[in-house]
C-alpha cells in the first residue's frame, strides 16, 4: 500500500529546495529562525548560520516563511514547478 503524498512533507520539501528562512515557533513560545537544510518523519534540520539544530517535530507549533510567502503555494497555481 502506498502512502499518498503528505501536505507537510510537501511544504518543508519546498522550504529545503528553496532555500527559504523560516521562522520556527515552538509549544513554548520560543521562536528559532533559519533555513530548513532537511526533515524526516520526527524531526528538522535548522541551519542558522555556522550552527546547525536539530528540532523535533512534537515541539514546533508553526513554521513559516519569514517572507510570508510559501514557495510551495504559487498564486498562478503551478505550485512545484
Amino acid at each position: 500500500m502506498t502512502a499518498a503524498p503528505c501536505v507537510q512533507d510537501d511544504f518543508l520539501q519546498a522550504l529545503v529546495k528553496d532555500k527559504t528562512t523560516v521562522n520556527v515557533f515552538l509549544v513554548n513560545g520560543i521562536r528559532l529562525s533559519g533555513q530548513l537544510a532537511g526533515f524526516d518523519q520526527f524531526a528538522v534540520l535548522l541551519e542558522s548560520g555556522p550552527s546547525v539544530q536539530l528540532v523535533f517535530k512534537h515541539a514546533i507549533s508553526t513554521v513559516m516563511p519569514v517572507n510570508g510567502r510559501s514557495p510551495a503555494r504559487d498564486p498562478s497555481g503551478r505550485a512545484g514547478e
